[in-house]
């Protein structure tokens, strides 16, 4: 009797257990309980594979050169090179830190020192990083 009751006890503690850590995500160790997708690794390891690269003119003919490399430990460098249609250039390089915003990872917030910049709509794929940056379109290259 008494080793059914104690046997009863364990099989309440175990599905006790498995029921209240089944909402839970522990990415540290790649371990993740819930609803069994890997998107945030997989979309995180996307994203810090490579350094992204994006060119443009604006509306007064100066041209831009901005580089963003991510980091897994949620960080991340932004280069950014500008010259203006008279030769004067400037060069910026700044640190940030990044988190995804949604949870769908479609949408990253960086932090600055003075601030924050927001990448919505993020598109992944094919070596491109298509997104709302700022709300500008954006369409960055692997390199």
């Amino acid at each position: 009797m008494k080793t059914k009751k104690n046997a009863l006890y364990r099989i309440f503690f175990l599905l006790t257990m498995t029921l209240a850590f089944t909402s839970c995500e522990y990415v540290g160790l790649g371990v993740e309980f819930g609803n069994g997708t890997n998107n945030y690794r997989e979309r995180t390891d996307y994203l810090c594979s490579r350094i992204w690269v994006d060119e443009w003119y604006d509306d007064y003919d100066t041209y831009y050169y901005q580089e963003l490399r991510f980091y897994p430990d949620n960080t991340g460098e932004d280069y950014l090179y500008k010259q203006d249609r008279y030769g004067n250039r400037e060069e910026s390089s700044l640190r940030f830190g990044w988190d995804w915003w949604n949870v769908s990872y479609t949408s990253l917030r960086l932090t600055y020192r003075d601030g924050y910049s927001y990448m919505d709509n993020i598109q992944m794929g094919g070596n491109q990083l298509n997104c709302l940056f700022d709300n500008y379109p954006a369409y960055f290259t692997g390199k």
